[in-house]
């Protein structure tokens, strides 16, 4: 079980960033084209602030869906923490600056399960179907399996940390050790690679995207102006 994890942790990682590549590498080419510079409007720092608040604050979906908003800006803030949290099994020796998340993290993880259970809700009942298409509820049912299981492992099955951490940066390392025998940190592991080919790649470069739609939508009233 643990050589086919590690398998697959290889294979999923470099189709990950093959696919991210791509992709980035076909919006630069929108974007960086002749057409696209000589329409493009220039940089600025009112720019640079509101595609920040739209990354940050989710400003858009904030004024189209307050209710689905609130859900999604906990579930970002509180998945962060619990991230963060999860950076002492990457480091040989973690520093000062990881272990100030543990605590935050083990808070934020039992938040994490109940705001995806919320955004669940608030997308299979909204008006609009564009909330709640197949993606969207598989992509987030497997989150919601996936923090509910770091959370049992954190709490009440705990996984011998010692064992994952070897594990972890033996991948990380190219030089795999043996996987814990422990059934929820499988199942967790697997489910985290069944995770990254469902993510959008487009969450990677949401700043890029965002700061081209302010300078486009800034510009615009200049443009209408002129005409």
């Amino acid at each position: 079980m643990g050589t086919i994890l590690i398998i697959a942790a290889y294979g999923v990682y470099a189709a990950f960033w093959i696919r991210f590549f791509l992709h980035a590498l076909l919006w630069w080419k929108a974007v960086a084209g002749p057409a696209a510079i000589a329409g493009s409007p220039p940089l600025s720092v009112k720019a640079c602030a509101l595609s920040a608040r739209d990354v940050v604050l989710f400003w858009r979906l904030l004024k189209v869906n307050p209710a689905l908003w609130l859900g999604e800006w906990v579930f970002h803030a509180s998945f962060l923490i619990v991230a963060l949290r999860h950076l002492r099994y990457f480091f040989p020796i973690v520093p000062e600056w990881v272990w100030w998340f543990q605590t935050p993290g083990l808070i934020a993880g039992y938040v994490l399960p109940l705001s995806l259970i919320y955004i669940l809700l608030v997308r299979r009942f909204s008006d609009q179907e564009k909330y709640s298409s197949p993606a969207n509820m598989t992509l987030l049912a497997v989150l919601l399996i996936i923090s509910s299981l770091g959370l049992l492992m954190a709490t009440l099955y705990r996984a011998d940390i010692v064992m994952v951490k070897l594990f972890i940066q033996g991948i990380l390392c190219f030089s795999p050790a043996a996987a814990p025998d422990d059934i929820l940190f499988l199942l967790h592991f697997s489910l985290v690679l069944v995770l990254i080919p469902l993510l959008p790649t487009h969450i990677l470069t949401a700043p890029l995207v965002m700061l081209e739609a302010e300078k486009r939508e800034l510009a615009l009233p200049l443009v209408m102006h002129e005409k």
